[in-house]
């Protein structure tokens, strides 16, 4: 009996490490769950839940070691519990570097570690129950050496598949690499297409908190605003300018005839209505 019952709490055990690693996996594609959450798009009556736990990722040795400086986009799909039960990448890492001599093989191996340890800490994060689950968002987070983490959460949603461009893991100096290019000099700022306003948030009016969000908004070759990075913050508004942002769109930025993408600042002003004036006395 103890020699059963010594095999069966092996079996349980190796079964629950197998099922452990599989629910770990970072999807490339829509997973079925998320596909689910299509059918509950986030909304003022349905907004992304207030997170309740959550751990910061380890900054990876494998980007250590090449001094990076990475952001990591995941779409985390969470049940109507509020757990995150679907990770998928938003899109490949970007990773910058300026360590030489230039190695693209540890950029690789950097980008890989980042998004292994950016969702493995999301993995542990818990949300209240939504409105109506399972719900789909976008949780970005910002490395960099000596520093805790960044993270932005997005209720935009990119589209199955994960852009595969070199654009998204560059190496400065690298042969065949596309870096951003910063805006200025001969590089000129492109010519916004779309701008969506940002959603003032309620709890921000009724503090009568306004001000002007300043961020870091890079720009891909499609002209797409693939990340948004605050630098002046307003805390109350910065959710609400991340989300209007990362909807924006530009004509692609040339470089010698070649798309490139970019990295421009761009601000979001929120100011409140002001107030109605008296009304007049009446005679």
């Amino acid at each position: 009996m103890s020699l059963l019952r010594t095999l069966l709490c092996g079996f349980l055990g190796a079964f629950l490490v197998i099922a452990g690693l599989s629910a770990q996996d970072v999807r490339d594609t829509i997973g079925p769950i998320e596909k689910q959450a299509q059918a509950n798009p986030i909304t003022p009556e349905n907004p992304i839940p207030r997170r309740t736990f959550s751990v910061p990722p380890a900054y990876p040795a494998e980007a250590s070691g090449i001094n990076a400086v990475g952001t990591v986009s995941l779409v985390a799909t969470i049940d109507e519990t509020g757990r995150v039960v679907e990770i998928r990448k938003a899109r490949e890492p970007l990773v910058l570097t300026q360590s030489t001599p230039q190695n693209p093989t540890a950029v690789r191996l950097a980008g890989e570690a980042l998004v292994r340890d950016a969702a493995g800490a999301l993995r542990r994060w818990t949300y209240d129950p939504p409105a109506k689950g399972p719900l789909a968002f976008t949780v970005s987070f910002s490395f960099k050496p000596g520093a805790e983490p960044a993270t932005t959460q997005s209720a935009s949603v990119p589209p199955s598949g994960v852009t595969n461009l070199s654009t998204f893991v560059s190496t400065p100096g690298a042969p065949g690499a596309m870096q951003p290019v910063r805006v200025g000099g001969q590089v000129k700022a492109p010519t916004q297409i779309k701008k969506v306003q940002p959603v003032y948030p309620a709890e921000a009016q009724a503090a009568k908190v306004q001000g002007i969000v300043i961020m870091e908004a890079t720009i891909g070759v499609d002209g797409r605003v693939t990340d948004a990075r605050v630098l002046r913050s307003v805390p109350l508004l910065d959710q609400a300018a991340v989300d209007a942002v990362r909807q924006w769109e530009y004509t692609p930025t040339l470089l010698n005839g070649t798309a490139v993408p970019i990295i421009m600042t761009v601000t979001v002003t929120f100011n409140l209505a002001p107030a109605a004036p008296p009304a007049p006395p009446l005679n």
